[in-house]
């Protein structure tokens, strides 16, 4: 599957799958992922990212550069397609893009209760020290420094 990237159009595909993210003890004030001006806003920066099989969107990546470092801001994949190597081609979509902003560290951040710590460990990412918490809950830290 090809990764490309996401236009205004696709904004409301990229908000059901961004409700799979949400935590049921979180907020809706808290949870900003599925929101319209933050999905149009990382579409307008260029930073938002969508794989589709057969017109239908079914994976989506965001990201945000905070000084000289890239973040994964979101991620997510339908269940149907998950398993199937798309989170992989995600990562390495995210590397390419770390690279190709002139940047060497890429870091993502992933709650607990999405159980995804081993997948960024397999990918290379190594876990910081330091747990975040957010909106009441805790997640992991990822890094990875790129060649």
């Amino acid at each position: 599957m090809e990764i490309t990237k996401a236009e205004l159009k696709d904004k409301q595909g990229i908000k059901e799958i961004a409700k799979l993210l949400k935590i049921d003890t979180m907020s809706d004030i808290d949870f900003v992922w599925n929101k319209d001006d933050f999905i149009e806003k990382q579409i307008n920066k260029g930073e938002y990212f969508i794989s589709k099989n057969n017109n239908e969107i079914v994976g989506i990546m965001s990201f945000r550069q905070r000084q000289n470092i890239m973040y994964i801001e979101t991620m997510a994949i339908i269940k149907e397609f998950q398993n199937k190597g798309i989170g992989t081609q995600f990562i390495n979509f995210a590397q390419k893009y770390t690279k190709d902003n002139n940047l060497n560290t890429l870091r993502a951040y992933t709650f607990y209760q999405y159980n995804t710590k081993e997948f960024y460990l397999k990918k290379g990412f190594n876990l910081l020290n330091k747990p975040g918490k957010y909106g009441g809950q805790e997640y992991h830290r990822f890094e990875i420094i790129l060649n």
